[in-house]
């Protein structure tokens, strides 16, 4: 089976990818960012690398809801052509063109004779799916901090009200999750173009919900990266990565990444801040000689906005600064990752600064590999020479705890 995961931002997709990648070891996982040519670069990295996962980010989160559904159409029409099996992520906290986005994938996919599982749910973060409805920890998450999330809030937590249309829609509760028959369940509702919200507080419980759908050829998977949680029959040790420079670069703002930019600044020796003023922004080439200073001195590295920056008020505005802040960072990393000597772990937050790296570089696609690292998967740059010794850890910034960045200096 080859799967196709169509996502809307590049972090999602590694996230995906690294996922999938945790219980086969052996496959090729591969992330093509959005590019200008789509089609184009789809159909090359198809026919050089031949992956057995292949994930597309469309970068539509924050976009205009129109423009975000046509890339969803396009890339899902484009899977369908060429044989793949269908996924689409979506985030676990309801952010995004949501609505849009899969109004274009099931129309797409419904013409395939295709049903859908919608099973949302990120249990190893606390994002539940119980009633119907999805929760961050004890909270719907219209009542969590991504309600307030400064570019893409979350606006519903019941998950029927993103199906738009006519189409049926089914409820499997957690009773119905963890009974034995799941799998009879979910064929007897997989109707042509029907909708089953699975609810999900665990991860057996997403384990169950993968096994069951795959089992199902006309099932496509709508969910977060957590529908493909599985378990490893034979657990695998990764081999550890050896890097000698790290540099975590991030341009969110969330409370969730202060807190752990914070928490590395204090706690981790031989490291340096470099805290950016957005009202005051500095040339990339001088962000990036700082860089290299701290690399030549034995430090690690952290560029971040100021944590006690205060966000303009008018969202518009605050989408052109943060346009603009991510631009900076993303030529500041590019310059130093193409300039390194020295093995490189670059660690990027946040998937919009992601996206814009993989732009400013102009890289094909990532291909994603196991590390040792308590902070997740790493990707490579593939067809890149000056990219040789640069692994890139790409992450939600809305994922780990107050000390998630600090694991990485545990090599």
């Amino acid at each position: 089976m080859r799967l196709a995961i169509v996502a809307d931002d590049l972090t999602g997709a590694v996230d995906s990818a690294a996922a999938y990648r945790a219980f086969n070891p052996e496959a090729n996982c591969l992330v093509i960012p959005w590019s200008i040519e789509p089609v184009q670069r789809w159909d090359q990295v198809l026919a050089n690398h031949a992956p057995d996962l292949l994930c597309i980010s469309t970068d539509s989160r924050n976009i205009h809801a129109t423009t975000a559904a046509n890339r969803v159409s396009l890339a899902t029409g484009w899977a369908l052509i060429n044989g793949f099996r269908l996924m689409k992520k979506v985030d676990s906290l309801m952010r995004g063109n949501l609505t849009s986005e899969l109004d274009a994938f099931m129309s797409e996919a419904t013409t395939a004779g295709c049903s859908f599982l919608f099973a949302p749910a990120l249990p190893n973060q606390g994002r539940v799916t119980a009633g119907g409805h999805q929760y961050h920890g004890s909270q719907l998450i219209t009542e969590s901090e991504a309600a307030t999330d400064p570019l893409a809030p979350a606006l519903d937590s019941e998950l029927k009200s993103f199906i738009s249309g006519e189409r049926p829609i089914h409820q499997l509760d957690l009773e119905q999750v963890r009974d034995p028959s799941l799998a009879e369940h979910l064929q007897r509702l997989s109707t042509r173009g029907a909708v089953i919200i699975a609810d999900a507080t665990a991860e057996d419980d997403m384990v169950r919900l993968r096994r069951a759908a795959l089992n199902l050829p006309q099932v496509a998977l709508i969910g977060s990266s957590g529908i493909l949680t599985d378990i490893p029959a034979t657990p695998q040790v990764a081999a550890p990565l050896i890097f000698a420079n790290l540099l975590i670069i991030t341009a969110s703002r969330r409370g969730e990444v202060r807190g752990q930019l914070t928490y590395f600044a204090e706690h981790v020796k031989n490291s340096r801040s470099i805290w950016i003023d957005p009202d005051n922004l500095p040339a990339a080439s001088t962000i990036s000689e700082s860089i290299q200073t701290a690399f030549t001195e034995g430090n690690s590295c952290l560029v971040a906005i100021e944590p006690s920056a205060i966000l303009d008020p008018d969202i518009q505005q605050r989408r052109l600064q943060a346009a603009e802040i991510v631009n900076l960072l993303a030529n500041c990393l590019q310059a130093v990752c193409a300039s390194q000597k020295m093995p490189l772990l670059a660690v990027v937050l946040g998937g919009d600064l992601a996206q814009a790296f993989c732009a400013v570089a102009a890289i094909e696609a990532l291909s994603v590999h196991e590390s040792s690292l308590k902070g997740g998967a790493v990707s490579k740059v593939l067809g890149l020479e000056d990219f040789q010794d640069v692994s890139i850890l790409m992450r939600s910034g809305a994922f780990g705890d107050a000390d998630a960045l600090s694991y990485l200096t545990l090599k």
